[in-house]
């Protein structure tokens, strides 16, 4: 079911009930008042015939029948009849109407005063006043004619007004929803002709600060990420095919040049030594790739404790091993007194394969191939300060240093792929740390890892 028609519907059903609450209160106190008035004007009649009965005495019942039947606001099918101390009657006003009444009646009416009941179509009411009537009983009744056409009426005139205003309701809107969702309408068939990868249009923005323009504020926020999306995706192609032709174009050119002529063993040793240090480089992009593309799709990353002083003198062991030239002095300035302070939740092989990346990233840029790491264990949590005595990054760089493939101009003559850093940062960020790094040109980089 579309909005628009679910809308009406829910707004007709509303209005529509509100009306229909407004009737069945018009008619219940329309009924409550002519009941009242009714039942006001049968014990009028009731009394005042009985008064005229008993106390006037020059009228007599014939007279008195005469009396009643005479006055113009005689109710339909009227019958005001008096009964004496023994339950006879002794008056009626009209022989044709008959009421029906026993000994349990009559003491019900004397013990209640004042008794209201129906019978058939009849209201009636019973009456017992001995400081008036002595000891007589009246019981008069009636054919509320007159109400019953009324209610009648009432009935026809607010059914009429409920299916008129339904028809009303519902037409009003459709097209008030209509009219409201006409913006949203607008947005759909624009999205449709939008094509934000292969241009930057978006949708125009409203001057009106309401829920639609949060919804186009919204969806061009989401052509943006997309365009951001698809603009990295083609890049880190283009970067991918460019950072893994090169190796294989040298193995390739290695190759061709040793086949043009026979060499001796030395120099063919000497090309495939060279063409093993490009396929180690190859492998070494590729699984830098891999773990960038498992970390990216990796939904959720399982956490265990790690103490933070192991992982990193692991890290330098296997730096160490894999790169005998390389010096990594880690210090702990102030050593906490509890063990506990040394443990962190995280996942140790993506923290290792960051600390990795971001000590051999020093070591790699170091003068002295020596890279600096501090320890600091505080209250706050846990801080690793990575400092390097390099070169320095210019600032112009440092916004662009965790980006896949970027390696600043001037550090081409180091090795790399730009992949470490990257992927360090996305394993910090992923277990919701920080990483900052600040740098001075000539004097070196320090890269700074705060764990909470």
């Amino acid at each position: 079911m579309k909005i628009r028609t679910r809308l009406t519907i829910n707004f007709t059903v509303l209005v529509m009930g509100i009306i229909f609450a407004g009737s069945v209160i018009t008619y219940l106190a329309v009924s409550t008042y002519h009941e009242q008035e009714f039942r006001k004007h049968l014990y009028a009649k009731s009394m005042t015939t009985t008064e005229l009965l008993l106390k006037v005495d020059l009228i007599d019942s014939a007279k008195l029948k005469t009396i009643d039947r005479a006055q113009y606001d005689l109710m339909e099918n009227e019958n005001i009849s008096v009964y004496d101390s023994t339950n006879r009657e002794i008056y009626t006003n009209n022989d044709t109407v008959y009421f029906k009444v026993y000994p349990a009646l009559f003491e019900e009416i004397k013990s209640k005063k004042e008794l209201w009941y129906t019978e058939g179509p009849y209201k009636i009411v019973g009456i017992y006043n001995p400081d008036r009537f002595r000891n007589y009983i009246v019981i008069g009744g009636a054919i509320d004619k007159e109400g019953d056409a009324l209610l009648k009426a009432l009935r026809y005139i607010l059914s009429g007004i409920l299916l008129i205003s339904g028809l009303i309701v519902t037409i009003t809107g459709w097209f008030f929803v209509g009219n409201s969702l006409e913006p949203i309408s607008s947005i759909i068939n624009k999205v449709i002709t939008l094509s934000p990868v292969e241009n930057s249009e978006r949708l125009p923005e409203l001057t009106e600060k309401d829920e639609i323009a949060a919804l186009i504020a919204t969806f061009n926020d989401l052509f943006d990420k997309l365009e951001d999306s698809f603009r990295l995706q083609k890049n880190f192609v283009a970067n991918v095919s460019h950072e893994i032709n090169n190796p294989l174009t040298k193995i390739k050119s290695q190759i061709e040049v040793s086949l043009i002529q026979k060499r001796d063993h030395e120099s063919y040793q000497q090309t495939m030594l060279s063409v093993l240090e490009d396929v180690n480089e190859l492998i070494a992009l590729i699984h830098d790739l891999l773990r960038l593309s498992r970390l990216m799709a990796q939904s959720e990353i399982v956490y265990a404790p790690v103490r933070i002083d192991e992982l990193l003198f692991d890290v330098r062991d296997d730096l160490l091993f894999a790169n005998p030239g390389y010096q990594i002095k880690i210090e702990i300035p102030n050593i906490p007194l509890s063990e506990e302070q040394f443990i962190f939740k995280g996942n140790r092989h993506l923290m290792m394969v960051a600390f990795k990346n971001i000590i051999e990233n020093a070591c790699k840029f170091s003068v002295d191939k020596t890279a600096y790491v501090n320890l600091d264990i505080s209250p706050g949590g846990i801080s690793v300060a990575v400092r390097d005595s390099g070169p320095g990054i210019p600032a112009s760089d440092l916004p662009h240093i965790f980006e896949v493939f970027y390696r600043s101009p001037s550090m081409e003559v180091v090795k790399g792929y730009g992949i470490g850093l990257a992927l360090a940062n996305r394993i910090v960020k992923s277990h919701q740390f920080a990483i900052h790094v600040d740098s001075v040109l000539g004097v070196g980089t320090t890269f700074v890892v705060k764990i909470s």
